[in-house]
Order: C-alpha cells, then structure tokens, then sequence
C-alpha cells in the first residue's frame, strides 16, 4: 500500500507538469515564432518479488518527467505587408546578436530598422547579416527576396543593402529556449552551421509575412483533458491506497 500512495503521487506530479506544458503552449497561441512542446515520460526502477510457486513477479514504482522537445514543423504563414516581416518557408532559424554579443536564433522574423539603419527584432538586437550592416533612411521601396538579398531603391537607382543568412541545427529540436522567441545552442541541438537561404537543407525567405504560432488549439484542449482525467485517476490511486491503509490500521478495533 506504500508503494502504491507513491506510484500514485508520481503521476500526479507527472501529470501536473504535462498541464503546466500545455497551459504554456495555449498562452502562446498567438506568439510569433513559437514551436510548441511536449512532454515526455519514462517508468521509474521495478522491484522483482520471488512468489510461492518459484516465479518472479515484477512491480513498477510510478512515473517521472524524463524532459521536454519542441515539435519544429511549420506553423501558419500571416501575410503583413511589410517588407521587413520575413518567415522563413523551410528549415532554419535567423540569427540576431545577444545583449553580451553571444548568438541568439529563433523563427520570429518580426524585424525593423533601428536609428542606426541596422536590421533588429523586437528586443532590438541586430539581425546576422552578410554585406552592408546598415540602410540610409532615404532608401525607397524596401524589399527582401526569397534568398535574403535585401534591396532599396535610391536616387531612383536599386542597391542591394545586405543579406539575411539562415542558421541549421542538425537536431533543432535540441536548442534550449532563452524566452522572447529566442533559443541558444545546446549540447542536444549541435553545432550551428550558417547558411544561405535555400541552400544546405535551409529553407526560403518570404518577405511581407509573419510565421504564426504552431500549437493547434483543438489538440491542446484534447491532451489537457486527457492530462486532467490521469491526474485524477492517480489521486484515486492514492485515495484507495489509503483507505486499504486505514482499514489494515484498524483490523485490531
């Protein structure tokens, strides 16, 4: 009866964390960028008991988190009309320089111009870019083609101002979320290997739009009661475990 109050409080403990998971992933419905996670669970050591006849009888010892992957698979495009909006169409991530100079990725392309004609995101950090660093605040008719090459218009003559690349991770869904749409490198996701869009497994850029959150509202809502039902049927668990408990308690009355 021991064993089983604490199998069942393992899967309340799991099953509360697979709530907050999806709970985070429903806040973020309408975040820019944002790849859902999921959770994943392992069984904890088993206890082998020698029975009368001679057999061994195995018995498990609950449940426990054993981590969390990000699903990568694209999310809905939003066309925006503005030139500076990218989504990448594919694999890859834009890379944008951190507050102490590190890289930084993510999949938000909701970028503009700083004071200083530089490419930055929402938090203001400068977008990685190959050529020009900077575009003058005369230029007309801004655009981005589907290979980065960005390109203004100036003294009625086009320039190009510069090229967005694209970084690739050979398992992406390894990277280590920093928050603000942001991921970093980790031992998981490997090495980043910079590359120009559509080349290398990378994917194109389309200017003018704004790829979408990938959490699907009807299957969250789905695995949250599904999360919800086991959570309960765990704390029944530990409810009758501890009524056997109380009635062994009382044999002597």
């Amino acid at each position: 009866m021991i064993r089983a109050l604490w199998s069942g409080a393992t899967g309340m403990a799991a099953q509360q964390f697979h709530i907050d998971n999806i709970s985070n992933n429903l806040a973020n419905v309408n975040t820019s960028g944002f790849k859902k996670q999921r959770v994943q669970f392992q069984d904890l050591y088993y206890q082998n008991m020698m029975m009368g006849n001679g057999s061994v009888a195995s018995v498990g010892s609950g449940v426990r988190v054993s981590g969390t992957d990000r699903d990568f698979h694209q999310g809905p495009l939003e066309r925006t009309d503005d030139p500076l909006s990218l989504a990448i169409e594919g694999q890859g991530f834009f890379t944008v320089i951190g507050p102490n100079g590190e890289d930084r990725y993510t999949r938000d392309g909701s970028f503009r111009l700083d004071s200083q004609g530089r490419l930055v995101n929402s938090q203001g950090y400068e977008v990685k870019m190959e050529g020009a660093t900077s575009i003058p605040p005369a230029v007309e008719d801004l655009t981005v083609d589907k290979n980065g090459m960005i390109y203004g218009k100036i003294g009625g003559t086009y320039q190009e101002f510069g090229k967005v690349i694209l970084t690739v991770f050979p398992n992406p869904a390894g990277l280590e979320g920093v928050g603000s749409n942001l991921y970093r490198e980790s031992a998981q996701s490997g090495p980043a290997v910079s590359v120009e869009p559509g080349l290398e497994g990378a994917g194109f850029i389309l200017s003018g739009y704004l790829e979408n959150s990938n959490v699907e509202i009807v299957t969250e809502m789905v695995n949250l009661i599904v999360a919800q039902r086991a959570f309960e049927l765990n704390s029944k668990s530990v409810e009758a475990a501890d009524q056997m408990w109380a009635i062994a308690n009382n044999l002597k009355r």
